[in-house]
């Protein structure tokens, strides 16, 4: 069966093709494997008649099964934006029509249409993406994950095997002169090295549940606002190596693809959120890896895809992309050494503030682990963030297990090799004593800064905050400022001034470099 669909996307950019009774143009997206047409109310996805080393989309009847499997696994996340799979059909006159009579030749999955400035890519590109919004992305992955299927057959070690053999073949298949060759031996050594490294861990992790069902290509084209709710599309459909993969591994690919858009801030945002609301702070160790193989996917993606442009400069501009991604792909295994920041005080002193402006700026990307006391309590009572806890969420024995698991989460990521901010009060000497002695023991530099401000700004703080995960009131400050905090040895900042002072202040204290 020829392979040629010339004809047939010839059909698809004409408006009348789609029995429109108003003229409209028709809007084409191409990618490496599909084209999109966009007319009226719905989007039209024509997979590719191609083969390539993860794909193979040649004859008509596989260009139908995988049709109607995208459809499938793309309705558990988005229900109401995808609708059905259409036939195209040529009747005996040669005429091609959608959903029509006579023989089938090729099919489409049918959407509905979003305003393409819905787009997260696009919010991105004009800046509209925010910490706060991004953090609601993260909880609305972290609930996906939660309803995904679990399977043990597929993912772990040798599922990033896979991946990456994967992505060597896919090398190979690039055009000519589009990637360094140096570079990507550099890359076979290291990968090679890290999942020698790693692999007890992710073969743990595949045993326990981590590896599910998932989305297979999280980044910020593949998510949308639609009728006003966060909704993930296009989950990968023709390779279950892709999708039945580690949750971390699936929401690596986001964390790469806002790093790659110089978006490290947004970037330490999900990472933060997500880790602080599932407390899989061991994941860390897999990071590098697991990012790497998400610019991986990215080069070779991008690399083929140059040569189907339909202009030069939108082959070149691709070609220049796919070996940006390539360097950044070694640049995560590059060695950094990862400090422990502390900043203390009492609530309203802006603590959670100043460590979300710093972190992404700490350590390798995408930034510092922030270690919050607020949050870690809010998940060991099983309560969401914004969720106000009861007098038992803040008895003696919970308060122990919330700083046990802190301690312990500090740990884990310093011996992941990333660097940590942690935020809490810390009134008492030995809280702060403790922190000091787990960065001595990791052999990680340590920076203590305690925050103070006067009580009435305190109060006017807490009054104010809306959405956070403490708990703090007024009454709370009150009694705060009658502890007796001991000898506080750490870097004193007043907090009495604009965050960017703060910020700038910290910075110096902490000789970020």
């Amino acid at each position: 069966m020829s392979t040629d669909q010339s004809v047939i996307i010839e059909f698809l950019n004409k408006p009348e093709s789609y029995g429109l009774k108003e003229a409209r143009d028709v809007q084409r997206f191409d990618t490496h494997i599909s084209i999109v047409f966009l007319v009226g109310d719905f989007a039209y996805k024509l997979k590719r008649a191609i083969q390539l080393p993860f794909v193979n989309f040649k004859k008509l009847e596989d260009r139908k099964k995988y049709c109607q499997l995208e459809l499938n696994i793309n309705q558990r996340a988005s229900p109401t934006l995808y609708e059905n799979v259409v036939p195209i059909t040529k009747n005996e006159q040669g005429q091609l029509t959608l959903n029509g009579h006579g023989e089938v030749v090729d099919w489409l999955v049918r959407m509905k249409r979003f305003k393409q400035e819905n787009l997260f890519e696009s919010l991105a590109k004009k800046g509209e993406l925010s910490i706060e919004g991004m953090e609601k992305l993260a909880d609305h992955i972290v609930d996906y994950y939660k309803q995904a299927d679990v399977d043990r057959t597929l993912g772990g070690v040798n599922g990033i095997k896979r991946a990456f053999s994967g992505h060597y073949k896919a090398f190979d298949n690039c055009p000519e002169n589009v990637l360094s060759n140096d570079l990507i031996q550099n890359l076979k050594q290291v990968v090679a090295s890290q999942i020698e490294k790693h692999e007890s861990l992710m073969q743990d992790r595949q045993e326990t549940g981590f590896v599910r069902q998932c989305h297979g290509d999280l980044h910020l084209r593949n998510i949308c606002f639609f009728q006003g709710n966060i909704t993930l599309f296009d989950a990968i459909e023709f390779e279950p190596d892709y999708a039945i993969i580690d949750v971390f591994y699936d929401l690596s690919f986001l964390l790469m693809d806002l790093c790659h858009r110089g978006l490290s801030d947004l970037a330490n945002a999900v990472m933060n959120r997500y880790l602080g609301l599932t407390g899989d702070v061991v994941a860390l160790n897999l990071l590098p890896l697991f990012m790497a193989s998400r610019s991986a996917i990215r080069t070779h993606v991008n690399a083929v895809a140059s040569k189907n442009q339909l202009s030069e400069s939108a082959g070149r501009n691709l070609e220049i992309d796919a070996r940006a991604y390539l360097s950044e792909a070694l640049s995560y295994f590059e060695p950094v050494k990862p400090k422990l920041v502390a900043i203390g005080g009492l609530s309203g002193t802006g603590k959670s503030v100043l460590a979300k402006k710093i972190a992404p700026d700490l350590g390798r990307k995408p930034g510092a682990f922030i270690a919050r006391t607020d949050l870690i309590r809010k998940r060991l009572m099983r309560a969401k963030p914004d969720e106000e806890l009861s007098d038992d969420g803040y008895r003696p024995n919970v308060t122990q297990h919330t700083y046990n698991t802190l301690f312990v989460e500090i740990r884990m990521a310093l011996h992941a090799r990333q660097s940590v901010i942690v935020d809490g009060v810390f009134a008492k000497p030995e809280e702060r004593e403790m922190l000091e002695a787990i960065a001595q023991a990791l052999e990680a530099p340590f920076v203590g800064i305690w925050l103070e401000a006067d009580l009435k700004i305190l109060e006017n703080r807490v009054e104010s905050r809306v959405n956070d995960p403490s708990d703090a009131d007024v009454e709370i400050v009150k009694l705060q400022s009658n502890y007796d905090l001991g000898d506080v040895s750490w870097t004193r900042l007043d907090a009495d001034q604009t965050v960017e002072t703060v910020y700038d202040k910290a910075l110096k204290i902490i000789d970020v470099s």
